[in-house]
Parts: structure tokens; sequence; C-alpha cells
């Protein structure tokens, strides 16, 4: 048996009743992660999630974070990763040498064993926002999350 790697995360990815655990590192790109999401539901012959249709192309597959880790059940909201340059912020003038800040699971704040939702959306398919950025048009986050019940082992 393999030792485990301690520099990969387990990340679950929910959407409708499914759930798929990728072993990804930190520092990946989304882009890639997505990528092996969609390898993932092909080499299983998933070809439809809840009457949608899995796409040929990465870049058609959003995440969401929940609004509470330790309670899915409160929502999700679309995952937003920090672009940018690594800093405190106040430097109006990019300064050269400065590192990008990484775009992946540690850049944008996500932790080992983490949940994250997923749909299918066309990237040309931005949603209106108002001025304080809620989405009129989002069409929300399908996923079921699992309950126990002790009245029902009675």
């Amino acid at each position: 048996m393999s030792e485990p790697d301690s520099l990969k995360w387990t990340l679950r990815f929910k959407n409708h009743n499914v759930t798929i655990l990728l072993l990804v590192s930190p520092t990946q790109s989304f882009d890639s992660i997505k990528e092996e999401l969609l390898k993932a539901l092909k080499i299983r012959g998933i070809t439809e999630l809840n009457g949608q249709t899995v796409p040929e192309n990465p870049a058609e597959i959003e995440f969401g974070v929940p609004l509470d880790r330790n309670n899915l059940e409160k929502g999700w909201e679309k995952l937003k990763p920090t672009t940018g340059e690594a800093g405190n912020g106040m430097n109006k003038q990019p300064l050269r040498g400065r590192k990008p800040i990484i775009t992946g699971p540690v850049g944008a704040g996500l932790k080992d064993s983490q949940a994250l939702a997923f749909r299918f959306r066309k990237p040309g398919e931005d949603e209106d926002e108002d001025d304080l950025g809620i989405g009129f048009d989002d069409p929300g986050w399908d996923v079921m999350i699992a309950k126990y019940d002790a009245e029902d082992d009675e």
C-alpha cells in the first residue's frame, strides 16, 4: 500500500446526489482541477447529472463554496478565485519581482477535505448582478446533503 502524500489535499465535489473525491495539490490551478473532474466523470461513464449533460469543455464547469463550511445546508456561493500580486494590497502600482497570488485551493482560502459544489454553465452565461453583487439569474446550486435522522432507526 502506498504512503499518503501530505502535499496533496482531498476535495469533495458535489452535484445533486453525486460526490466525487479528487486528490489535488493545494497550489494546483482551478483550470487543471476542472480538467481532472471532467476526466473523472467521463471515466465512470457519467454523461448526465440530474438532467444536465456533462460538457466536453472544462471551462463550462463552475465551482461553488459553502457559505458555512461546517453546515453545507446554509447554501453555496460562486467561487471567485483571487488573482493579482502578493503584497499587503496597499500599493497602487505593481512592483517588479512580486509573486502572483496562487489561484488554486490555497489562494481561494480552501482547506483539505472541503466540499465544493459544481455545476455546468456556458462561459457566456454570466448572470446579471446588481450593485450589491447579487445575481438575479443565478440558477443556484443543485446539491443534496445526506441527513441522518435518529427516528429512522426505531
